[in-house]
């Protein structure tokens, strides 16, 4: 039926309009795909010219970037602690509202810039960072947390906020685990874990007793 109603005498009209969606669609996926109307990405358009050397530099800016955080680190906690004392406020809650803003916000802004231009290489790019911030944040640290306390012999009393760490690597890894795809409402959840670890560690150390 289709076929017989663009052959009749309204065909060439309707037919172009057919092709200038199509066209239109068309290019809509090849600028979701990244591809330029040139054909060529703008972000991949050339070569590498010296792969050694930039391997080599990225190894030295990250020994230069963990350099300076090992400079900073005792400075930073001993001005968290000071603060905690003078506005009576428990050092993790400082930890987990206000130094997350500070240390976590140039991956917030990156990501947010990649996420913007909505083509599917930087989405890519965007959840590729996320998953190692996670990894970062979740597994390496921690596992550095827990070898100094085993190695030291320190005293443990961090039950709260590791168990409040498993609990939204859990929820959030059984989301990237099993999906592909990530609707909107995924977003609510994990903004959500954030006042929900707030409220557990609060709970759990006050009402409780376990710190």
């Amino acid at each position: 039926m289709g076929a017989a109603g663009l052959s009749g005498p309204d065909a060439g009209p309707r037919t172009m309009k057919y092709l200038d969606h199509f066209h239109v669609q068309t290019k809509r996926e090849h600028a979701l795909l990244g591809d330029t109307e040139n054909g060529e990405n703008d972000e991949e358009s050339g070569e590498v010219a010296d792969p050694k050397w930039i391997t080599i530099k990225a190894a030295l800016l990250l020994l230069l970037g963990a350099a300076i955080a090992a400079a900073f680190a005792d400075p930073l906690v001993d001005t968290v602690n000071n603060f905690s004392a003078a506005t009576g406020i428990p050092s993790f809650f400082i930890s987990f509202i206000a130094l997350p803003l500070a240390t976590n916000s140039s991956e917030a802004v990156s990501a947010i810039i990649f996420a913007s231009r909505k083509k599917i290489r930087t989405a890519s790019l965007t959840f590729s960072e996320l998953c190692g911030g996670v990894t970062m944040n979740n597994i390496l640290c921690l596992s550095v947390f827990l070898a100094i306390v085993y190695l030291r012999g320190l005293t443990w009393n961090f039950s709260s906020e590791v168990l409040v760490i498993l609990i939204v690597c859990l929820v959030m890894g059984g989301f990237a685990s099993f999906r592909t795809t990530y609707p909107l409402w995924t977003c609510f959840i994990a903004y959500l874990l954030y006042p929900f670890s707030l409220g557990l560690v609060y709970i759990l150390d006050y009402w409780f007793g376990w710190s």
